[in-house]
């Protein structure tokens, strides 16, 4: 169950990641997407922090780390329409 949660953050985080890349940088959705990368990256933690099998750290691992991306891209995203608008 924890591997699938974990794949389903990831390919979402992706897929989120891809969209906010691919079209006009707005923040339209940014609630959405600011509460996905939390609940992604606090999840992921607890899975690190609980010492699971080597397949789930894995997993929680690269899920922070694509955590950690889409929240970069989210300031960004907020830094160029706050700032140079």
């Amino acid at each position: 169950m924890r591997q699938l949660l974990l794949t389903l953050f990831i390919i979402l985080n992706i897929i989120m990641i891809l969209i906010s890349l691919n079209f006009d940088s707005t923040i339209n959705y940014l609630s959405y997407r600011i509460i996905i990368v939390a609940f992604t990256f606090l999840l992921s933690i607890v899975f690190i922090l609980e010492n699971a099998r080597k397949s789930i750290l894995f997993l929680a691992i690269i899920s922070t780390i694509i955590a950690l991306v889409h929240l970069g891209i989210i300031v960004q995203s907020i830094y160029l329409n706050v700032y140079t608008s």
